[in-house]
């Protein structure tokens, strides 16, 4: 801001005469200049600020002129795009597919022990297992895993080349805990590809399996002792394990005998919250399309017909549910029940 004005005077060049006339009435009155002075404003100040600016505008020049008498550097590009590059590109990534090995996979859903094997084909190539020899392998492995306890859990964390590192009562759990309901005759192809040998005799898997099975429909289901283990409660609610295996065996009778299973009716009767119950239900059966709970496998390979003690084995499993379903129906009876407001 300019506080105060300044003035300069400049004599104007004139070859004239200047005069100054006043009028009064009907006189006229004319006095001659001799002198005519043009006062001008004076801007001193504004030529301070522009010698400033030129400094400034001098030294930006000499800086540039500096800059300018830097080096120039020169960039060459190695490989620029083009169609060699291209061409180069393109045969590096068909070699590098070529020495991949294709690997022939079946889609099965997620949960299945079958998507568990199609997974095994994907991580453990051939040639790796080939190359290593299984008897080394094996020995070393059964020594940490002799103790194990195989639970649910466990089982789907297994691979098909860590199986065959279990005794046969435990390849037999493990498959019985992945697939919830299996044939004899699936059973036992997948019991070879696990390491069991061809040779092993039907009676001695059968052995085993009645120990840690029951018949149903023709087909093998898990004991509920197994997958409810003693002093475990259950994961949602912490039920006991007594009532969760009551609880399974009496909808696995349901299911086997053609009734309709109604989870609110079953919750009611053993007290049991819904979770619980769905739970039990998906470890036997599956929703149809009416939207009607029925056991995972109807079908019967007819494998079991085949075998000499056909009759022995089917009267041991129908003593068996007879045993069982007189146990859950006492148990119903003597259950406290609750008092009716």
């Amino acid at each position: 801001m300019v506080d105060h004005l300044s003035f300069e005077s400049h004599h104007t060049s004139s070859n004239t005469t200047d005069m100054i006339m006043y009028t009064s009435g009907k006189s006229i009155h004319l006095c001659p200049l001799k002198k005519t002075l043009n006062m001008l404003p004076k801007l001193s100040h504004i030529d301070k600020i522009d010698s400033k600016d030129e400094n400034k505008k001098s030294t930006q020049n000499e800086s540039e002129e500096e800059e300018e008498e830097s080096e120039q550097i020169m960039a060459k590009f190695k490989d620029r795009p083009g169609k060699k590059s291209e061409k180069k590109k393109m045969q590096e990534m068909v070699q590098q597919r070529a020495m991949e090995p294709w690997i022939n996979l079946n889609f099965v859903p997620n949960g299945q022990y079958f998507s568990r094997e199609e997974l095994d084909k994907f991580k453990l190539p051939h040639n790796e297992v080939d190359q290593k020899d299984p008897d080394i392998a094996i020995t070393k492995v059964e020594k940490e895993v002799i103790n194990e306890n195989i639970n649910a859990i466990r089982s789907r964390q297994l691979s098909q080349n860590e199986i065959k590192s279990y005794s046969l009562e435990k390849k037999i759990k493990i498959l019985l805990f992945n697939a919830k309901m299996i044939s004899t005759k699936m059973l036992m192809n997948l019991l070879h590809k696990c390491g069991v040998s061809n040779d092993e005799s039907v009676s001695t898997i059968l052995t085993h399996l009645k120990e840690i099975a029951v018949l149903v429909r023709g087909n093998w289901v898990i004991k509920s002792e197994e997958l409810y283990p003693d002093k475990t409660i259950s994961s949602h609610f912490g039920l006991s394990f007594e009532i969760m295996r009551i609880l399974r065996d009496y909808i696995i009778y349901l299911l086997d005998s053609g009734q309709i299973v109604n989870r609110k009716n079953i919750g009611k009767m053993f007290n049991a919250p819904p979770e619980e119950v769905k739970d039990v239900l998906t470890s036997v059966a599956v929703l149809d399309q009416t939207k009607t709970w029925k056991l995972l496998v109807t079908d019967n390979d007819g494998f079991l017909e085949t075998l000499d003690n056909y009759n022995e084995i089917c009267k041991e499993q129908s003593d068996w549910w007879k045993t069982r379903i007189r146990q859950i129906n006492t148990w119903l009876e003597q259950k406290p029940k609750k008092n009716s407001m």
